[in-house]
């Protein structure tokens, strides 16, 4: 199973939403946020140019050619249509959060067109791919996390292996950069990756996404925090597709995401939440807790609060990190902040009060166990879990339409 994820939901032009030209993909789900979710957009004089002079030095399939390679990564289409199987707003209470309103405080500066030009060409994800195929625990220099979050990480991530009853030895743990995108020859590289050109055909390109990140307000360079806002878990085992060939297990934390803990006042405690519930997917990996009869949104949302659930016990525990209550209170509003309303979209992660009642009955669990504290079997959780889920996201909207 490959698991990839990208950025946090963004929606481009809020209550401005016109036709859509293509329709940008986005990675399957397998983290902390959720994954992008575009507004319809048509490009403007100035949108077109921008992307223009970038794909005159691609092939003429250049979207084809992106779209096989995220094909690959089971990556779902991000389609301005509801899903069929979509979970029906009106049933809950759901709006934005301090995350969200942190994410539109870092793309107002951005024009929506430059914004939708950077989708269509998958840039808000080069960061993400970057450290997926190439990123290594051994270049710090690379992929090294913040000084202030190393350690809290590391702690959180080795606990995590040693907590669980499955071997979680061979994940690798990294961060992804803000400055990426401002390596000419990382970029280069992706690009080539991305798109299946030559390498001189990729300098060429890269050259040309940098000069519109230099020369756009609010992106300093691709130094913007959206480019690196998430973590996520990826697991290829499985999988034959020679692009994958010595690509290990890996946890991957986005500084970005640092950046948004602080600013939230989430902090080191926020951060070692996040890597419990990115630790919780490899547990879901090795016992192919996957797979449901749920689809669509629904089957992503469960796959998420029953990380947010596992990802809470293991910090909560004794024998796990054993936060105290302040700790547990901000590991909570962590899980909180990162629900979304994106109830149409296949990687819809739960709404913030699911999320938090996720990472609650994960406290729970822990505060069950006495002397000597028992850990419980990860299968065990998960059927208590699969019990409790339909109360995780029972319909809570007041005054709601009658089913």
């Amino acid at each position: 199973m490959v698991a990839v994820v990208a950025a946090v939901t963004v929606a481009l032009v809020p209550g401005q939403a016109t036709a859509a030209t293509a329709a940008p993909a986005t990675p399957a789900a397998e983290g902390f946020a959720a994954p992008l979710s575009l507004s319809a957009h048509r490009l403007g004089t100035a949108g077109q140019a921008q992307l223009d002079a970038i794909t005159a030095h691609l092939p003429s399939d250049w979207q084809d050619r992106l779209a096989a390679f995220r094909a690959k990564l089971d990556v779902e289409q991000t389609s301005t249509e509801r899903v069929a199987d979509a979970i029906d707003p009106s049933q809950y209470e759901c709006g934005p959060t301090a995350f969200r309103n942190y994410i539109d405080d870092l793309l107002a500066p951005v024009p929506p067109d430059t914004l939708f030009v950077l989708a269509l060409l998958g840039v808000l994800d080069y960061a993400t791919y970057d450290a997926l195929f190439f990123g290594t625990p051994r270049n710090t220099a690379d992929y090294g996390l913040p000084a202030g979050y190393k350690g809290p990480i590391t702690k959180a991530f080795t606990n995590a292996q040693r907590f669980w009853d499955v071997n979680l030895f061979d994940v690798k743990s990294l961060a992804m950069q803000s400055d990426m995108l401002a390596d000419h020859a990382r970029v280069t590289r992706i690009i080539g990756v991305l798109f299946g050109v030559s390498e001189a055909e990729a300098a060429e390109v890269a050259t040309e996404v940098q000069a519109l990140l230099n020369s756009t307000p609010g992106l300093d360079g691709g130094a913007n925090p959206i480019f690196t806002l998430n973590a996520f878990a990826f697991s290829a085992e499985g999988e034959t597709d020679p692009i994958f060939e010595g690509i290990p297990d890996k946890m991957v934390f986005g500084e970005g995401l640092t950046e948004a803990m602080d600013v939230l006042g989430l902090g080191t405690t926020g951060a070692q939440a996040v890597v419990g519930h990115e630790m919780a997917h490899h547990v879901q990996y090795e016992q192919n807790l996957f797979d449901s009869p749920l689809t669509g949104p629904e089957a992503t949302r469960r796959t998420e609060l029953m990380a947010d659930t596992f990802g809470t016990y293991q910090v909560a525990h004794k024998r796990g990190l054993g936060f105290n209550a302040v700790q547990l209170h901000r590991a909570e509003q962590a899980f909180y902040e990162v629900g979304d309303c994106s109830f149409d979209s296949p990687g819809h992660h739960g709404t913030p009060n699911q999320r938090l009642r996720a990472a609650v009955f994960g406290r729970q669990l822990a505060a069950k166990a006495t002397a000597p504290f028992p850990v419980q079997p990860s299968l065990v959780l998960a059927e208590k879990f699969e019990k409790k889920l339909p109360n995780l996201v029972r319909p809570d909207a007041k005054n709601r339409p009658a089913a």
